[in-house]
């Protein structure tokens, strides 16, 4: 049986990290100045992939490579909305998708915004890691943007998977990803920058403690 208590350290609820680090705003302090570094090397050198489950784990991975040893890893933890034993299925499911429809290549901007954000959404329900699911996916927008010669600059909008879009209905929460995709759009593309406040606002999403069998 694995539960989320596996992965944090006992008596501090901060997960399990290369650090060693046991106090969370430290780790959240160290998680912000590494992300913001990973991210810029992304923007400067995107990881080439087929948008596939393993493209995504790819960003994810390097993300979060110098804090957790299960950077790149799908959860084996169950979460409210789908146990783990689903999560490989159901990512495949839906990136098989996206690969049908030609990785939405040759669409409007508009197009894109509405068809980008349904597929946001249905790999947000999906909680595919253990933590870093909201950098990891707005990456992996910004680098599906890119294959499709647009741009993507989320510095000034809020994360893509806040805690009151969970009171939303699915309706609200995708016109919300549709209206949060239109502020990050840059129709006139420029080099992407990170914020550190930015990551700051994003940190680091948890599951609530569960168990597999």
């Amino acid at each position: 049986m694995i539960d989320a208590t596996d992965f944090t350290i006992p008596g501090t609820g901060v997960l399990r990290n290369k650090l060693g680090i046991t106090d969370s705003a430290v780790i959240l302090k160290a998680t912000t100045d590494s992300t913001v570094l990973r991210l810029a090397e992304l923007h400067a050198s995107p990881i080439r992939g087929a948008f596939d489950s393993a493209h995504l784990q790819a960003i994810h991975h390097h993300l979060y490579q110098d804090l957790y040893d299960w950077a790149g890893e799908l959860r084996s933890i169950d979460a409210p909305n789908l146990p783990a034993s689903q999560v490989e299925k159901s990512l495949n499911n839906v990136l098989d998708r996206l690969a049908r429809e030609n990785h939405l290549k040759g669409l409007s901007a508009e197009e894109w915004t509405r068809n980008a954000s349904a597929y946001l959404y249905d790999l947000g329900t999906i909680q595919p890691f253990l933590a870093g699911n909201n950098i990891t996916l707005q990456e992996f927008a910004v680098e599906l943007a890119r294959k499709n010669n647009l741009s993507l600059q989320w510095d000034a909008t809020p994360s893509i998977a806040s805690d009151s879009m969970a009171l939303l209905s699915q309706a609200e929460q995708s016109a919300n990803l549709r209206r949060l995709i239109m502020l990050a759009m840059d129709t006139d593309p420029i080099a992407q920058h990170s914020s550190r406040e930015h990551v700051l606002e994003l940190g680091m999403e948890r599951l609530p403690p569960s168990r597999i069998g």
